[in-house]
């Protein structure tokens, strides 16, 4: 193979290579001075999570929550996280986890997030309050698992929440509203 047949090689593979690295689960690929770089996804390890401002209006509940990468190497979120409610004993509450829009969770584009050590992505996290159900009651959590997208093992943190949801007579406890991760923190 001719000088230049060996070049095209070496560039189609490279080439090659960056695409179907890219697509793996968990990491993407940037260009630093005509190289690839392959950022990894975040392990609940480099992670810190940890509930924002909140706000209520008309019978809803909405939190900014963040993830802040507590490591020494730049990682990446794509995706909606996870929650699961949990007692004071460390058991299941009953919940579900919507993705999308609610009255306090706004529309976000769904988009990676590359995480510096330090840096901060956040989520919106929305719930209807116990407004408008009567003397129904829904439980309250005393602890919270959330899992960063695409992980499996989740953080868990201290935190009371208690979502309602459906109507009174078809109450349905723990009806929770995420957005995906973005970069930062709202403005406001």
């Amino acid at each position: 193979m001719g000088r230049r047949g060996r070049g095209l090689a070496t560039v189609s593979l490279v080439a090659a290579g960056v695409f179907f690295g890219s697509l793996h689960a968990g990491t993407s690929a940037a260009s630093t001075r005509g190289r690839a770089v392959f950022i990894p996804r975040c392990l609940n390890t480099q992670l810190r999570v940890m509930p924002g401002q909140s706000e209520g209006a008309l019978g809803h509940i909405g939190f900014v929550v963040h993830f802040t990468n507590r490591s020494r190497s730049t990682c990446q979120l794509g995706g909606y996280p996870g929650l699961q409610m949990l007692d004071a004993a460390g058991r299941p509450i009953p919940t579900h986890v919507q993705r999308g829009i609610a009255y306090t969770v706004p529309k976000v584009p769904d988009r990676v997030v590359e995480l510096s050590p330090g840096a901060l992505a956040s989520f919106y996290l929305g719930y209807a309050d116990s407004t408008g159900y009567g003397d129904e009651q829904c439980p309250a959590s005393t602890r919270v698992e959330i899992t960063a997208p695409n992980d499996y093992r989740p953080l868990t943190i201290a935190w009371k929440i208690q979502p309602y949801g459906g109507d009174i007579p078809h109450l349905k406890c723990g009806e929770i509203t995420v957005s995906p991760v973005f970069a930062g923190s709202p403005a406001g």
